[in-house]
Order: structure tokens, then sequence, then C-alpha cells
């Protein structure tokens, strides 16, 4: 499908029931296998840990459509013990839209509404080309960490805001 007309929009937290549903169809679409398999990809997890993140301070997101259909999204928020940090929680796009640089595109207009000094964010182990995704847009490995006791291992990776080209 050609990317004829592209809309990336930004939105901060008193903005969030606006585009609640989105993320929660974006994200039905995008994990359905891993929503059948594995219960913390469940809707109610995710809902739970989306909640969570939509409450703390600094949270944005950036939602890109291709025409009249939602792409994809990005979003995160400041870190409650690091205010130098933002955490990138989710950059998730249809299938249908991969590969054509829309992925990077949302992660650069988020990212262009930040003030704080790095971003950090967590990708599944298992998900090698994905980490290497986000090298490529200056993200290094740092280490790695088990968010909650039934999630997957995810390796951190760190991006300096300060000197990327973002």
């Amino acid at each position: 499908m050609p990317v004829d007309l592209l809309t990336i929009s930004y939105y901060t937290r008193g903005r969030f029931p606006q585009i609640r549903s989105t993320i929660l169809d974006v994200y039905a679409d995008v994990y359905a296998d891993d929503i059948r398999s594995d219960p913390f990809f469940s809707m109610e997890r995710f809902e739970e840990r989306l909640e969570g993140h939509t409450s703390a301070a600094g949270w944005g997101c950036a939602v890109a459509e291709v025409g009249d259909e939602v792409a994809g999204f990005t979003y995160g928020f400041t870190a409650r013990d690091d205010e130098a940090t933002f955490k990138l929680c989710e950059n998730m796009l249809r299938q249908e839209w991969r590969k054509r640089g829309i992925s990077q595109l949302m992660h650069e207009e988020l990212m262009g509404h930040r003030q704080e000094r790095k971003s950090q964010l967590l990708v599944r182990r298992e998900r090698p080309r994905l980490r290497a995704m986000y090298e490529a847009w200056g993200y290094e490995h740092v280490g790695e960490k088990l968010p909650f006791p039934d999630s997957p291992l995810y390796d951190v990776m760190v991006l300096d805001l300060a000197q990327s080209a973002v």
C-alpha cells in the first residue's frame, strides 16, 4: 500500500481520552497472537499498564494516520524517579504499514516534544530485528530487565537525546 497522505499527531496526557480507543485497537491488532497465548499481553493487563503510564507526568503520544486509517502510535512518559529520562513504552505499527519509515517518523515526532536528556526503552529479547532498528536510530544496549514477574526478559536501550539528531 502506498503512503499517500501521512499525518502524525502529538497528544499530551490531557488529550488521552480522545485516543484511548485508538491505542487499544492498534494494540489488539498488533499483539493479537500474544494476547491469545500469553496472559501478560492480555488486553486487561495492557490497559492496566496504559492507565499507569498515562497517570505519570510528561506523558506524550504520537499517532500516525495514513489517509483516514490509523497506522500506529508511540508513547511514553517522564520517569518518576529520574526526570531526565523519558520512558518510551510502546512503539507499534500495524503490519501493512511496516518497513516504510513510519515508525521512525512517529518516534521523531514524539522525541521532538521531549525536554529530557535521554530516552529509555525495553525491547523483547526474542526480537533482535527490533533491537537492530533501535540501534540504527542511535539507541545503545545498556542491560536487561524483567519489569514484571510474569513478563518476558527485555533488553534495556538508551538514547542520548542531547546528541541525537531527533
